[in-house]
């Protein structure tokens, strides 16, 4: 082809990018249009009361001073020498902040907090890579998502390990990532590992060890101070949590948890079911009359709890490889992420036990919670109404934050009206709510909304970022939040008694907004909007991966270079498609 139809056909090609982008800028603009003027839709927005936030602060925390915490991780991996080496860690920064007659966030003197610091490397052989990812090595899986999978999950369970340490003396917590999705990720790998059928965490540990029985436990109770639901799928264990407290037959059953006696019927028989699935070592005695647990299995959450924290402690202290077992044979990510799963849920119960409000922050999340399952169930339920059908603009951040921008009206810093965290397993088809996957997830666990902080001075148009937070939820403050709807399951019609922020309000949810909206900094466009002890954690763990990269450069390089020049395995130290680039870099610079 010659130099001039190739010129003719780049700007052929031009014209029409510019014809298309100029369709989807009409398209687009026609499209936020329609978010102009939106009264009924700004009703999902609640503005910040300050005010009514300190007196909920003062009776939260109590008067006095008291610590926050931040917590982010980073993470990276590399190939070298036909190994992979993975990088992972977390770090937290810390400031005093006072209740008093008002609020008072000393982000000033924060500082990087010493003792919550967690690091580790993690290198594996190119070939073991698919026994860490899956225990099925012939499954042909994507290499670099499975990379990625190893320091993602050692960079969760530091940041978790280190949000249960800060727990000791943080009232505050601020999480860089969402609880609730990180819940849901790491629920759905700890109960593939328990279909697995191979206990390696078991034996991973001697000091605390927990049977498959015990993670069974772990996964589907939770620790003792979460709320089960009592709806068929969670029925019997619920009834196997009351008969920790004392034996019962099914029509006392029936009385404690307020289900029928029916319904308590088919639950235990659910129950004894698990028990023979696990020889026996649930139930002492199982007759319908009178069910009684073994001794033992009550203390099912100290077993686990205490093995995490050995794991994740042996981790971060480099006493030994994080995934190695006797022999060949490693942990897998499933455990790993068991693991982080129980450390959530004993930081979920230990912020309870102590006081300490946790609050987690998504800053690019792709859902489409609100558009897709939220104001359905606003509007038909009665607490906004709809003047018109609601613009076809699924993700969410983008949804709120051209609301916001086309209706002045709505004032920052505002939020959206909480929303329980099952949501987002939810869709509305042909008015009806359904499960958008088999089941809805489990309620009364977290709580979600989104947020937007700040407006600029000197042009009102332009907005600081939506982002997303959640938190744990609270019966005494979401107690009269909880409502009762029916959503269709793979099974049938089932009822859901999730939260939703009505017309009362939530105390707890605009005390979080109004502290967010203190922890900014608007002075440095990255935190603009955002959290400042985040922010600052994020550029530590960043630089101080970059950091660990450089330098176990040069370890790997040195341990095995030396063996692959004495037996003249030169492919092991330089790839060949490395090889080859090196090669040709030369000869076009010759």
């Amino acid at each position: 082809m010659s130099s001039g139809a190739g010129e003719s056909v780049s700007s052929e090609i031009a014209e029409d990018l510019s014809r298309q982008t100029r369709d989807l800028v009409s398209r687009f603009e026609g499209r936020a249009s329609t978010f102009s003027r939106r009264r009924d839709l700004a009703g999902m927005t609640v503005p910040s009361d300050p005010s009514s936030a300190e007196k909920t602060a003062q009776e939260f925390f109590g008067r006095g001073e008291h610590f926050a915490t931040g917590i982010d991780g980073s993470m990276d991996f590399d190939e070298r020498l036909q190994m992979i080496l993975f990088y992972a860690n977390a770090t937290a920064y810390t400031c005093t902040f006072a209740v008093g007659e008002h609020v008072r966030f000393d982000l000033g003197s924060a500082r990087r907090e010493s003792r919550l610091a967690a690091s580790a490397a993690v290198p594996l052989w190119a070939e073991d890579l698919s026994s860490v990812v899956s225990s099925e090595p012939e499954i042909d899986i994507d290499l670099e998502h499975s990379m990625e999978r190893i320091p993602n999950s050692f960079m969760t369970l530091g940041e978790l390990y280190l949000a249960y340490l800060a727990c000791e003396k943080s009232r505050l917590v601020f999480l860089d990532r969402p609880m609730s999705g990180t819940y849901s990720t790491l629920a759905r790998d700890a109960r593939n590992m328990i279909r697995r059928g191979d206990n390696r965490l078991g034996r991973w540990s001697g000091e605390h060890p927990a049977s498959a029985l015990d993670f069974a436990l772990a996964v589907n109770l939770g620790s003792p101070a979460m709320a089960l639901p009592t709806r068929p799928r969670h029925l019997h264990y619920a009834v196997l949590r009351s008969l920790f407290d004392s034996p019962a037959g099914v029509p006392d059953l029936s009385l404690r948890l307020g289900v029928s006696e029916a319904e308590a019927k088919r639950a235990v028989a659910r129950l004894v079911k698990f028990d023979k699935k696990h020889d026996g070592a649930v139930l002492a005695d199982s007759s319908e009359a009178h069910l009684r647990v073994r001794d033992e299995v009550p203390g099912y959450w100290e077993r686990v709890l205490g093995l995490g924290l050995d794991y994740a402690r042996a981790v971060f202290a480099r006493q030994r490889h994080p995934l190695a077992l006797k022999g060949d044979e490693y942990l897998t990510i499933l455990d790993v992420n068991a693991v982080a799963f129980i450390l959530l849920e004993g930081v979920l119960q230990r912020s309870r036990e102590r006081g300490t409000l946790l609050v987690g922050i998504a800053k690019d999340t792709t859902a489409t919670d609100v558009a897709r399952a939220v104001l359905p169930y606003a509007s038909s339920a009665g607490y906004i109404k709809l003047e018109s059908p609601p613009p076809m603009l699924k993700n969410d951040r983008a949804f709120l934050a051209i609301l916001s921008a086309e209706n002045p009206g709505i004032l920052t810093p505002w939020r959206t009206k909480g929303y329980d965290a099952a949501f987002s397993t939810i869709v509305e088809i042909d008015h009806e709510l359904r499960s958008a996957r088999k089941v809805v997830s489990r309620e009364q666990l977290f709580v979600r909304s989104y947020f937007q902080l700040r407006t600029l001075r000197s042009d009102p148009s332009v907005r600081s970022q939506v982002f997303l937070f959640d938190r744990a939820f609270d019966p005494g403050w979401d107690g009269e939040g909880v409502r009762s709807f029916s959503v269709r399951e793979r099974s049938g019609v089932t009822r859901i008694s999730g939260y939703f922020e009505g017309d009362e309000g939530s105390a707890l949810s605009n005390m979080v907004v109004h502290i967010l909206s203190m922890n900014d900094n608007p002075e440095v466009f990255e935190a603009f909007g955002h959290n400042q002890l985040l922010y600052l954690a994020d550029k530590a763990v960043k630089a101080e991966v970059r950091m660990m990269r450089s330098s176990l450069h040069g370890v790997a390089d040195l341990s095995v270079g030396g063996v692959t020049r004495r037996r003249k395995i030169f492919g092991l130290v330089t790839p060949y498609r490395q090889q080859r680039a090196e090669a040709e870099h030369a000869r076009m610079r010759h």
